[in-house]
């Protein structure tokens, strides 16, 4: 994770590549989910360029790619009740930072817990985190914020992540849009520090680990593991995808160098840097060029640009 931000803050293309990550979080939830979109719907959708009706799967999933958007130009206050339900949709105005919320008495000096090590004392506070069972979501959310709230401040930073990812789970406040509690937990590694660039991703890495072993009924040291491996992946997959994003880059630069000043290709290539599949009609809006015009400069880029979709008609195109 270290390694991902320190290579975010040398990135030429961090904005692309942190929109691009967007999408493939909201494509990942929405596999978890049971809300299984295309890519290409997701960003034709944000375009307004739709090719079809958007339905209820659609516009559930893109909203994780509006909830990463707002999380990135928030600030502490995003880590409150309001700020949840600013995410999901509940408040039209984004949230004001209020002063911490006092604990409940004997919460914090549960002498019970004080003698407990590290990690005992964080599975206690899974323990003691009952099933969310209120109809009211804002009660949900505030009830998981003050727990959150109370999570020992001499844990690592990626640690109460992972309790704070198992809490959420356990209460579950928004059924239909679990992904707030991973952008929430994100940016809160942003704000102490540990991402000091990056939104991390938490959707994407779950498509091929979906659940720990024996499922959530393990004990809470694996299902907690379970949650740092999940984080571990998002950061080697991000990672992994700048130093491919940048090679591409690379090539694409030496090909069209050395062309007119008024050449769109550099402008293109940006578009394909910030966006997991472009399709004609979305780079010809982007470009301010005509269609046609915009499939003769895709096929100028060369092979690092490739043709995905396999129709004939509205094809889509990737870096």
């Amino acid at each position: 994770m270290s390694r991902l931000d320190a290579r975010v803050q040398t990135c030429g293309f961090a904005e692309g590549w942190a929109a691009r990550t967007d999408f493939i979080e909201a494509n990942g939830w929405g596999w978890v989910s049971g809300e299984i979109v295309d890519l290409e719907d997701l960003v034709l959708h944000d375009a307004q360029m739709d090719a079809r009706l958007p339905d209820q799967a659609l516009r559930a999933t893109y909203g994780l790619v509006r909830a990463r958007r707002k999380a990135r130009a928030a600030g502490p206050e995003l880590q409150t009740a309001d700020g949840a339900a600013w995410l999901a949709g509940y408040r039209g105005q984004p949230p004001v930072l209020a002063p911490a919320p006092v604990d409940p008495e004997g919460v914090r000096r549960d002498p019970a817990a004080e003698p407990r090590d590290l990690v005992g004392e964080l599975v206690h506070q899974v323990r003691t985190l009952g099933r969310g069972e209120t109809a009211d979501p804002l009660e949900a959310l505030e009830e998981w914020v003050l727990w959150a709230g109370r999570l020992p401040d001499r844990a690592p930073a990626l640690l109460r992540a992972a309790v704070a990812l198992e809490g959420w789970r356990l209460v579950n406040p928004l059924p239909r849009q679990t992904y707030v509690g991973g952008v929430m937990v994100a940016q809160a590694l942003r704000q102490a520090g540990r991402t000091r660039t990056c939104l991390l991703g938490v959707e994407a890495p779950r498509r091929n680990n979906l659940q720990p072993p024996r499922g959530f009924m393990a004990p809470p040291v694996v299902r907690l593991a379970y949650w740092l491996k999940v984080l571990a992946l998002g950061a080697e997959a991000g990672l992994a995808e700048i130093k491919r994003l940048d090679l591409a880059r690379q090539v694409v630069l030496k090909r069209v160098a050395g062309r007119r000043s008024h050449d769109r290709s550099r402008d293109l290539l940006e578009l394909l840097l910030s966006r997991p599949l472009v399709s004609a009609g979305l780079a010809a809006e982007h470009l301010g060029v005509a269609e046609h015009s915009a499939r003769r400069l895709l096929a100028g880029l060369g092979s690092s640009v490739m043709e995905v979709s396999g129709r004939s008609r509205y094809r889509a195109w990737r870096l």
